[in-house]
């Protein structure tokens, strides 16, 4: 600020040197036959521009003629800025700035600075308050989904015990035989207790590949016979559901370090789901490396997925059509499940439109040799 404040004054000085010239050669003639109707004349446009005029006789300096009324003592007024003083013949001219005027913009600028220190510094306080809030609530809202995952795994762990029970306590009353009116009974029994253990398991799943620290049991694996293999198990399936199931990949063999418990289980997830829920008449698996990534990809040509759901199908318990889900016995987790071995690997699953109808869900991973 003490910069600009001399810049401010230097710029005045300048200012008031090129009036003084002016005030030279306008008031010589004047001064000489003492014409001071020009001099009252030129003092009125200098007050119009604020600008103090004064004239002394010589040799002894006396003042003349003052714009603001003959203060006789200028030399110390203080509250103005002055000019050297320049001769006119048997006279001299000084001109004057008043110092509130010309440091007005330094005064404004220096108030500015101040707010706006002010302003910031309310500023910063606002939006260090704001991230600690945030920063508090998102640490809240984690503990909440901790215990909300560990509550369902726990459970869904309790449950699977007696549900166990039941399972086996069904297969036995098939056994021993009962009454044909009590078969339909059964059969539902059995049906929705094998349903209700598939989701319990995939809800264990889940919870623990969602567990921090999560390991993976890696070992050297052919990625191309692991797909091939999970395709061959889901074949009879999709024959039952009249759909002809394809696999095409290298002819060499992919070898890389991954844990196949678990990238079998997210392919299958993947074929399973389309098997259940595309309406397609075929599926397409393929598997393909490119450097140090493989991509495995399920493409079928059913009825497709709508875009406001293209990021959803990957949540928890998300179903695109839960009327049609329910009839399947799908319970939306397969493909959230599909997503974390896939991130655990180093990859994702995405699913892109198969034009004119249909779904690619490609599921990638980094190979570590």
């Amino acid at each position: 600020m003490s910069a600009f404040r001399a810049s401010v004054l230097e710029w005045a000085g300048n200012d008031l040197f090129s009036r003084a010239k002016v005030a030279v050669s306008t008031l010589e003639e004047p001064l000489r036959t003492g014409d001071f109707s020009a001099v009252q004349a030129f003092n009125r446009q200098c007050a119009a521009d604020g600008v103090r005029l004064s004239i002394f006789g010589k040799p002894k300096g006396g003042l003349v003629f003052d714009s603001l009324g003959g203060f006789t003592d200028v030399w110390r007024d203080s509250d103005y800025i002055y000019s050297a003083i320049e001769d006119v013949g048997a006279f001299e001219v000084m001109l004057g700035l008043p110092l509130d005027r010309v440091l007005a913009p330094y005064r404004r600028a220096k108030t500015s600075l101040a707010l706006a220190a002010l302003v910031g510094i309310a500023g910063m306080f606002f939006v260090f308050f704001a991230l600690y809030r945030q920063r508090v609530r998102i640490r809240e809202l984690a503990r909440t989904e901790k215990f909300r995952r560990e509550f369902v795994a726990d459970v869904s762990h309790e449950i699977k015990t007696p549900l166990t029970g039941i399972l086996g306590a069904s297969e036995m009353l098939s056994e021993g035989g009962v009454s044909e009116s009590q078969k339909p009974l059964l059969s539902m029994i059995s049906k929705e207790s094998t349903r209700l253990n598939a989701l319990v398991q995939q809800i264990l799943d889940l919870a623990r590949l969602e567990r921090e620290g999560e390991v993976l049991d890696l070992a050297k694996t052919d990625l191309v016979d692991l797909a091939r293999e999970a395709v061959e198990s889901l074949r009879p399936r999709a024959e039952a559901a009249g759909i002809a199931l394809s696999f095409a990949a290298p002819d060499a063999p992919c070898i890389a370090k991954v844990d196949a418990r678990l990238l079998s289980e997210a392919l299958l997830n993947l074929v399973e789901n389309a098997i259940r829920h595309s309406g397609s008449p075929d599926i397409a698996v393929s598997v393909s490396v490119s450097g140090h990534r493989a991509t495995f990809v399920v493409e079928d040509h059913g009825i497709g997925i709508p875009p406001e759901h293209a990021e959803r199908v990957f949540e928890r318990f998300h179903r695109v059509d839960p009327a049609r889900a329910a009839e399947t016995g799908g319970a939306g987790l397969g493909l959230a499940i599909a997503r974390r071995i896939a991130r655990l690997h180093g990859g994702d699953v995405v699913l892109s439109p198969v034009v004119p109808s249909g779904s690619r869900f490609s599921l990638s991973i980094g190979c570590r040799q």
